[in-house]
């Protein structure tokens, strides 16, 4: 059955009461492919690295215990009540520095630049504005050798994308992903199926100059 157009736009931008009704559906819906993206980033002691659209905050809070002591976990969304919902579940992180919480969007995240050492966003893709200019923002504030991870239904699955209103959610190839990330400075890119998720996880790399 497709999603009703009123529950998407709020998947795209959780708002008001119904926001937080649907930020706990999402943690749920998501759990799976968060795992997964995890399984891929291996987050270490001591690393810097950033969610893109953080939402309900639990995969944040997952990468935080695994780069401390040192580390850094920061999340990003342009949601108030996913800030919200996030910020209250790591609550404790952020009372000590571990964890950072902002409003921001694919094409403005307010970090500096070569700040970050990891990015990685789940279901984020589909409501980006203008895919160049987000990567190109992603880049910005990698670090040398830096590693970006997407995780995405592929506008090739036809079963999910007569699910997605087409008004809301914006569905990307494989393809067009990888060549945007090749296209925006980054190497070593892939956008394979997740053989476990069905989803596609995209994967970058910022160059080395050494």
């Amino acid at each position: 059955m497709p999603k009703l157009e009123i529950i998407a736009r709020q998947s795209a931008h959780p708002r008001g009461a119904l926001g937080h009704i649907v930020a706990r559906v999402m943690a749920l819906d998501t759990a799976r492919v968060n795992r997964r993206v995890l399984t891929h980033i291996e987050p270490k002691p001591g690393e810097r690295i950033l969610e893109l659209g953080c939402g309900h905050g639990r995969t944040l809070q997952a990468v935080a215990e695994r780069v401390a002591p040192d580390g850094l976990a920061v999340g990003i969304d342009p949601s108030e009540v996913m800030c919200g919902v996030a910020r209250h579940r790591n609550r404790a992180g952020i009372a000590t520095g571990a964890v950072r919480v902002s409003p921001g969007y694919s094409d403005h995240v307010p970090e500096d630049n070569a700040s970050f050492d990891k990015v990685f966003s789940v279901h984020t893709l589909y409501f980006w504005p203008d895919l160049s200019r987000g990567l190109r923002e992603i880049r910005r504030i990698l670090k040398e050798g830096g590693e970006l991870w997407l995780a995405f239904h592929s506008s090739e699955d036809a079963v999910v994308a007569a699910k997605l209103p087409s008004s809301v959610y914006c569905l990307r190839s494989a393809d067009e992903v990888t060549q945007a990330l090749v296209a925006a400075g980054f190497v070593e890119a892939t956008a394979p199926v997740d053989a476990e998720t069905g989803v596609v996880i995209a994967h970058g790399r910022v160059p080395s100059c050494r």
